[in-house]
């Protein structure tokens, strides 16, 4: 089968889906030379996403895919206003 891509853009940055078997596989294409991969999300059966990052760490549960990219997004680069050190 063949997955099933979009592009999207959101908070200033470009992000690609993929879907296969039920699974989205999300990734920063910002920089077409160097796309990161981010992880996945998968419907459950409560209608929420379950979102692991590409270790396989289960980050949490959303009610959509856009808080599904955020998350992903902050688990793979933390926010830079956080002070150093902590």
């Amino acid at each position: 089968m063949t997955p099933l891509a979009t592009t999207v853009k959101c908070m200033g940055r470009t992000y690609g889906t993929a879907a296969t078997d039920g699974t989205i596989a999300i990734s920063d294409l910002t920089d077409i030379t160097h796309p990161v991969p981010l992880g996945t999300a998968r419907a459950n059966d409560t209608g929420t996403w379950e979102v692991h990052t590409t270790r396989g760490v289960h980050v949490t549960r959303t009610p959509d895919l856009l808080q599904a990219v955020a998350v992903l997004r902050q688990a793979n680069w933390p926010p830079r206003d956080e002070p150093r050190g902590r």
